[in-house]
């Protein structure tokens, strides 16, 4: 399914925007929920399928109104059982999403864009640059037309490009996954990282319930900023204060049940982000509110002067955390055989297979 259509897609509205569509339409307002439940309950697959429409404004809505999904392919399974699969953007681009088993758990990672264009230099995606930002009917799509669907347990906004130089679209996407009239999604079972592009980190822990993963990688400007260019427009310190603020008012994503997560997360470099005196410029910075870290061994790719952390650093790194009462979780690399871990997803035409 192509962009050529100019018929508007519904696949990817949110209720609020169904309620606009019928409004204008002059249909009732419950009709914006009996079409919702179509989309995201029934997933039909065109509006003849909406039995419970008049018949008179099927016919009429089929000239101006589509159901326009995204087909993928498969791109090759690791030995570790993880999947990477391909999908046509509708504006010509391709873009990646990887499947990830664990023993008690399906965990996909989503993309928000096709490329990115954050830059930070151990990404392969960031090489890439921005092709194009998804739609929600796109970014829903990774999660509709999987096969394995109904066995998915969490959702991690962790593919391609950064979610919050997409909001908008990434926050209707939330809605409808975790919505009665979507897909039903529990949010505490969905993460969105991001860089901390502000104000849009504020609107995704008002607007919405998920886990929000800040992607630290250093606590020091001087550090941070030859590897993430962001910090140079919304430095690390601004963004750990807005948090700790929030924090101190009771404000989302802290509220009273504690049942909402939030997690800093660090690519460990050698030399770079790997030393005792990272580690406790990472603990000095976020001291005192309540949240873990991710540790995360970057997965190499050729043409870049960076090297894996020892297992002995990140290890060390952890103990320094764990000391001062941080939660600390290395994350094991999954996919890398296939470019489908993390930071290696790239929406390379040539490796899909059918």
């Amino acid at each position: 399914m192509t962009g050529s259509d100019p018929r508007a897609n519904l696949y990817g509205a949110t209720l609020s925007g169904l309620e606009r569509i019928v409004e204008i339409e002059a249909q009732p307002r419950y009709r914006a929920r009996q079409i919702a439940e179509w989309l995201y309950r029934h997933h039909a697959p065109d509006i003849d399928a909406m039995t419970n429409l008049p018949a008179p404004t099927r016919v009429d809505w089929n000239d101006r109104y589509r159901i326009a999904t995204v087909q993928h392919h498969q791109a090759g399974t690791s030995g570790d059982g993880t999947q990477k699969h391909v999908w046509d953007a509708f504006g010509g681009d391709v873009y990646e999403t990887a499947l990830i088993p664990e023993a008690s758990r399906l965990t996909l990672c989503v993309s928000s864009q096709a490329g990115c264009r954050i830059g930070c230099k151990f990404c392969l995606t960031a090489r890439k640059g921005l092709k194009q930002s998804l739609s929600a009917a796109e970014i829903l799509s990774q999660y509709r037309n999987l096969p394995d669907r109904d066995r998915v347990t969490h959702i991690v906004f962790m593919g391609m490009g950064e979610p919050l130089d997409n909001a908008d679209a990434v926050i209707d996407a939330v809605s409808v996954l975790t919505s009665d009239w979507g897909y039903g999604l529990s949010p505490r079972r969905i993460t969105v990282s991001t860089v901390g592009i502000l104000p849009e980190l504020e609107r995704l822990l008002d607007e919405t319930d998920v886990n929000v993963a800040i992607s630290l990688h250093a606590a020091r400007r001087e550090e941070r900023l030859p590897i993430v260019p962001s910090e140079n427009r919304y430095p690390i310190a601004d963004i750990v204060a807005l948090l700790r603020d929030r924090a101190r008012l009771a404000l989302p994503p802290f509220a009273a049940t504690g049942r909402r997560r939030l997690s800093f997360e660090i690519t460990m470099l050698d030399g770079i982000t790997d030393r005792p005196a990272q580690a406790a410029a990472v603990r000095d910075l976020i001291s005192g509110i309540p949240s873990r870290v991710n540790l995360i061994p970057w997965n190499p790719f050729p043409g870049t002067q960076f090297r894996p952390s020892e297992r002995t650093a990140i290890e060390a790194y952890q103990a320094l955390l764990k000391r001062a009462g941080i939660m600390t979780t290395v994350r094991e690399s999954r996919g890398q055989d296939i470019g489908a871990a993390c930071g290696l997803l790239a929406g390379r035409r040539e490796s899909r297979v059918d």
